[in-house]
């Protein structure tokens, strides 16, 4: 995938080591004024492998949500699936780890993201991001609606799990919530089951 921020074309790419998630770029377009982006178009993107299964969902929402500079957020696995982007200027680091029974289970991928990459996360991978800029606006497009009755479904593993490998900038200064802080190391996390899914 490409570095450039403006004038990608848009391409996917699969995550080979998480089955189910794919890398899009996105076209930003720019002049004096700011930018513009298609964060998400269902005509192009099914074509390249955007699941059209998300849509059979009667339940469509997304999220935005603001960070700052340093703040640390994850790892969760909700019973949704999730395209993932950032509305503004800002850049995080992001960072997945498969949590579905499997050949995968542990399997962990993460990348930078700007305005110009959007990222599928399928149900059963958990999401977490640094925040690298100065602030950002995280996008979730998830085909449910959050519940609280859907709360015993989440899977969590700590940010912090050595074993997972996971390059966070500065992680021993990050702003991570108590909660985040006290999720179970992968050893302790049940895989999660077609059920549970």
């Amino acid at each position: 995938m490409t570095d450039q921020f403006f004038e990608k074309e848009l391409a996917a790419r699969k995550i080979t080591d998480i089955p189910g998630m794919i890398e899009f770029d996105i076209p930003v377009h720019g002049d004096n004024r700011g930018w513009f982006k298609e964060n998400f178009q269902k005509e192009k993107m099914v074509p390249l492998g955007f699941p059209i299964d998300f849509f059979a969902a009667d339940k469509l929402q997304n999220n935005v949500s603001l960070s700052r500079q340093g703040v640390l957020r994850g790892l969760h696995a909700e019973p949704w699936d999730k395209y993932i982007s950032v509305a503004d200027n800002g850049k995080v680091l992001g960072a997945w780890v498969d949590l579905r029974e499997g050949e995968s289970f542990g399997h962990v991928y993460q990348t930078v993201i700007d305005a110009s990459k959007g990222i599928f996360v399928p149900r059963g991978v958990a999401n977490g991001f640094q925040v690298l800029s100065e602030t950002v606006s995280y996008s979730y497009l998830v085909n449910d609606y959050w519940a609280l009755d859907l709360k015993p479904k989440y899977a969590f593993v700590n940010y912090a799990d050595p074993t997972l490998g996971i390059a966070w900038d500065d992680v021993d200064n990050a702003e991570v919530s108590e909660a985040d802080k006290n999720h179970p190391m992968l050893k302790d996390v049940m895989p999660l089951t077609a059920e549970k899914l």
